[in-house]
C-alpha cells in the first residue's frame, strides 16, 4: 500500500454520502455515538444524510437540478465544522465524488477535545497495526519467506490468521506432438 493511501487511516477524515449510518469515514463509517462530535453537528450531518436520501431518486439522479449545488455547499459547510472540532492534526476531505475532492485542514487546535481525542486513537491503533504488519512481513522476508503469501488481523483482537500455504501446480502431462496440418 502506497503512503498516501495510508493517510486515510492516520490523517484523512472523509465527508461524504454513501449507504452508511454516517457520513463521517476514517477509514471506515464512524459510528456518530462514538466520534465524540459535538451534538449539534452531528445532528447536522445526519440532516445532511436525509437530504441526500430524499433528493435522490431509485436510480441516483437528483430530483432537482438545484440540489447537487445545494449538497455541495451544505458538505463543504460541514467539512469546515468537522475540520474545526478535529483541528490541525486531520485534514477533512469533502466533494469526494468530483474528479478533485475538495480538503479543509484547521490551521487551529481542535475546538472539541473529545473528538480529537477518538480520532487520535483511531489513527494510533492504525499506525501500530501498520508496525506490527511491517515487522510481520519483515521476519518473513529475513526468514526465507518468499514474501508473496498474505495474512490478516483481526480487528479488535489481534489475531493473526495466515492461510496455509498453497501446493505448487500439478505437473501438465506431456501432449503428443499434432502433425502438421496443410
Amino acid at each position: 500500500m502506497a503512503a498516501q493511501e495510508y493517510r486515510y487511516d492516520t490523517e484523512v477524515v472523509r465527508l461524504y454520502y454513501d449507504y452508511a449510518s454516517s457520513v463521517v469515514w476514517f477509514p471506515d463509517p464512524i459510528r456518530y455515538e462514538q466520534s465524540g462530535l459535538s451534538s449539534a453537528l452531528i445532528a447536522d450531518l445526519q440532516a445532511w444524510r436525509r437530504f441526500h436520501d430524499e433528493g435522490l431518486d431509485h436510480e441516483q439522479q437528483w430530483r432537482s437540478p438545484d440540489l447537487p449545488a445545494r449538497a455541495r455547499q451544505v458538505g463543504r459547510e460541514l467539512a469546515h465544522r468537522l475540520g474545526d472540532e478535529l483541528g490541525s492534526a486531520f485534514e477533512v476531505e469533502y466533494d469526494v465524488f468530483s474528479p478533485a475532492p475538495a480538503r479543509y485542514s484547521s490551521p487551529e487546535p481542535p475546538t472539541n477535545t473529545v473528538a480529537a481525542a477518538a480520532f487520535t486513537a483511531r489513527a494510533d491503533a492504525a499506525r501500530v497495526e501498520r508496525a506490527e504488519l511491517a515487522k510481520l512481513a519483515a521476519e518473513r522476508d529475513a526468514s526465507g519467506g518468499s514474501g508473496v503469501g498474505w495474512f490478516a488481523v483481526m480487528p479488535g483482537t489481534g489475531q493473526l490468521f495466515v492461510p496455509p500455504e498453497q501446493p505448487e501446480p500439478p505437473e501438465r502431462p506431456e501432449q503428443p506432438e499434432q502433425p502438421e496440418q496443410d
